[in-house]
């Protein structure tokens, strides 16, 4: 018997404001939007800070629309399953990125990103660093 190798993966993220997170997931979006489904789950509407990060950074129009077309506004309500690969993006406060996850809890074809913002809540850093594959950073797009 033959059994399929999961390919999921886990990331995570920290980030001082909106556009300090679009800046880190912007390169690997465009890495891999045309090799995955991308969907993103959002606590906070991203669909204006996108747009003006869009505007000024040198990507090819096509790419800037294909970015544009995800989901930024808020929670996702595509479905996801083990049949297709695919990339889910979380962002929000520490409860609602737990939340967010256990709906993916048993699906093997996913890499999720898990998003936290660096603010006055309480996040230990060094705790949630332990429990991801790779922390995404700022790259040069």
């Amino acid at each position: 018997m033959v059994t399929k190798e999961s390919e999921s993966r886990k990331y995570c993220c920290f980030y001082v404001s909106e556009y300090h997170l679009e800046m880190i997931l912007l390169p690997y979006i465009k890495d891999n939007i045309d090799k995955y489904k991308i969907i993103i789950y959002t606590q906070e509407n991203l669909l204006e800070t996108i747009k003006v990060l869009l505007k000024k950074i040198n990507l090819k129009e096509d790419e800037k629309r294909k970015i544009l077309n995800l989901n930024w506004s808020g929670k996702n309500l595509e479905k996801i399953d083990d049949e297709n690969k695919t990339i889910v993006v979380i962002n929000g406060d520490k409860n609602y990125v737990q939340k967010v996850n256990k709906k993916f809890k048993y699906l093997k074809n996913i890499s999720v990103i898990d998003c936290y913002k660096v603010d006055n809540e309480s996040l230990e850093m060094t705790d949630l660093k332990e429990n991801y594959d790779e922390i995404l950073n700022t790259k040069k797009i």
